[in-house]
């Protein structure tokens, strides 16, 4: 009698620590779960960037482009080099001297317009005159609520640009409401609109983050070699290519190519994937993707008023079928409201109200 009842306690009390180690361990999970979901949406950081990548690596794993480094030469043209107005402007100016410093300070308009060796035409664009541009491109710089961020941008690009005697335009395409940031739309809208504006008038498109500051003026902003990504070292990625199929924050395309790609997926409401998307486009296309050499692609990134937008959970499942998406999701489907465009010292700016379509 005793040994049975001896025999249940114990057999009651191993259940108890059973139950007691599967509540804890499904607590926890719970809690990780939450944990990791909250994270997510809220604070995007180093952790969430590794998942981001093995994500972004399962969802792409047979989508591999051939990436070139062009040969460059170092030796950059004599001091003494001299160009002519009826000449077609070269590559290389005896004055991009490589590494710059960059200064983070927050500037207004005013400011960058004191620093400037050369007047901007109203609407932010301009072209040399001493010797025939090589190149026509347009900047897109997706933008909402990053008032400081677009001086300092300006402060350093516009510098970079006069010494690469490119001829460029500069659009900031505004989104409003309260809808999350849709990057890709807004790009795809800006160069709607400004073949609106200038049919075919710009060579290539340059897609620039506006937090996103060159560290070296040798990383030539012309169309030569496109699709190319220009920011393949980021300071806050510790000057590491996020992975190698990245193609995010600065990249350019050559106007055709990105019309026979069909622009960028107008799917990715909110943060990351319209990149990894457009990249699977352009491989799909048989277009080699092009980075700086040398280490040129350096570029800081602005931490200062950095509100990080929602990530957008659906993009790993939109990413599986990129390239069938492409043939009816792009340039040809793109539906918005006419937007607002101004005419601004250093840019023109295309403000619209964009919305996710009704379910």
């Amino acid at each position: 009698m005793f040994s049975s009842k001896r025999l249940l306690g114990r057999r009651s009390y191993r259940y108890s620590v059973r139950f007691i180690c599967c509540s804890f361990f499904l607590t926890a999970a719970c809690l990780t779960l939450f944990s990791v979901i909250h994270f997510i949406y809220t604070a995007p950081g180093a952790a969430n960037a590794y998942l981001y990548r093995l994500q972004i690596h399962m969802a792409m794993a047979n989508q591999e482009a051939v990436i070139i480094h062009p040969v460059d030469v170092k030796n950059y043209i004599p001091s003494d080099f001299h160009v002519y107005k009826n000449e077609t402007c070269p590559e290389r100016f005896p004055e991009m001297v490589g590494p710059v410093d960059v200064n983070m300070t927050e500037i207004s308009l005013k400011q960058v317009e004191s620093e400037l060796k050369h007047p901007i035409t109203f609407g932010g664009s301009w072209k040399p005159d001493d010797c025939i541009p090589k190149w026509r491109v347009a900047f897109l710089i997706p933008f909402r609520n990053r008032h400081q961020h677009v001086p300092i941008l300006l402060r350093h690009i516009f510098p970079h640009l006069f010494k690469q005697h490119v001829e460029f335009g500069i659009f900031v395409v505004n989104q409003e409401g309260d809808f999350p940031f849709n990057r890709a739309m807004l790009l795809n809208i800006g160069f709607v609109e400004i073949q609106k504006l200038k049919k075919d008038y710009y060579d290539c498109f340059i897609f620039h983050d506006v937090d996103h500051i060159p560290e070296n003026d040798r990383i030539y902003y012309g169309c030569k070699d496109m699709p190319k990504h220009f920011a393949e070292q980021l300071d806050i990625h510790l000057y590491r290519l996020e992975y190698d199929d990245f193609f995010g924050g600065v990249s350019g395309v050559m106007t055709d190519q990105f019309e026979k790609v069909n622009g960028f997926c107008n799917q990715f409401w909110g943060w990351g994937g319209e990149d990894d998307d457009f990249y699977a486009r352009i491989k799909h296309h048989g277009y080699n993707i092009s980075r700086p050499p040398n280490n040129y692609g350096r570029y800081q990134a602005i931490v200062k008023h950095h509100t990080q937008e929602a990530q957008f959970l659906g993009r790993f499942s939109l990413l599986h079928d990129s390239v069938e998406r492409s043939k009816t999701d792009g340039l040809n489907s793109l539906v918005y409201s006419k937007p607002t465009i101004t005419y601004e010292p250093f840019f023109t700016n295309i403000s619209v109200m964009i919305k996710p379509p009704m379910e």
